[in-house]
């Protein structure tokens, strides 16, 4: 007796080959950002994201041009593969920002309520095989499976295996070099740098709009392109 699985969470990755020739110079460039970025205002245990910081545009800066030219290339490979017509649709970054975690911090749980897409890309990260540098932890809100809700608590002990059918989040280890691609609105968070170096990442949010002269009714699903909009 067969059990099928259907709707799956689609994450993409692409470890880039070129990233070893543009880690350096990246490397340093966010640590400048983050130097000459707004008073911190995180608490300790949470990474410097430089949204909070005033430097959420480096999608316009030309020292990260490399990785947005990736992350461009990247995103129509992976709405290529969701079956998207491209000729139809119209990308924009809408924003793009640094982030740098020291040892014993994390990020949040939270989703890009404001985007389509959301792309991570890791310019650094600890060598560690056994302590965790901070993982992107997806959760599964939907909880298709969950039966009974609750039943997946840590607080019950009722779940005797975890496995695809009933786990509740996946986690993906940092990788330098490795661009992350996945839908915007898809809660998650990243775990605690439990090393004593430091993991750096770039992350984007991409919008979806309609392409100019597309049919009325795809307005009904997409946003029209911005060159329509009247500002108020």
């Amino acid at each position: 007796m067969p059990i099928e699985t259907w709707f799956p969470l689609a994450i993409y990755y692409e470890d880039l080959a070129a990233a070893p020739d543009h880690r350096e110079d990246l490397l340093a460039t966010v640590l400048t950002l983050e130097k000459n970025g707004a008073e911190r205002r995180a608490y300790p245990e949470m990474a410097w994201t430089g949204d909070l910081h005033g430097v959420q545009q480096i999608h316009q800066d030309p020292r990260f041009a490399w990785v947005v030219s990736e992350v461009q290339m990247h995103t129509n490979i992976y709405l290529q593969e969701l079956g998207i017509d491209r000729s139809q649709v119209d990308l924009y970054i809408q924003r793009g920002w640094p982030i740098v975690s020291r040892p014993g911090q994390s990020v949040g749980a939270h989703s890009h309520n404001t985007a389509h897409i959301s792309a991570v890309y890791y310019i650094a990260t600890p060598e560690s095989e056994s302590i965790d540098p901070g993982s992107l932890v997806f959760i599964d809100t939907a909880r298709v499976n969950e039966v009974c809700p609750g039943l997946g608590s840590e607080n019950t002990a009722i779940i005797d295996e975890d496995n695809y059918l009933n786990q509740l989040q996946v986690s993906y280890p940092p990788a330098e070099g490795r661009l992350m691609l996945f839908p915007a609105m898809q809660r998650h968070e990243v775990t605690t740098n439990e090393t004593e170096e430091l993991r750096v990442s770039l992350s984007f949010d991409i919008v979806i709009t309609a392409a100019a002269g597309a049919p009325a009714g795809a307005y009904e699903f997409l946003t029209p392109p911005p060159q329509q909009w009247q500002k108020f």
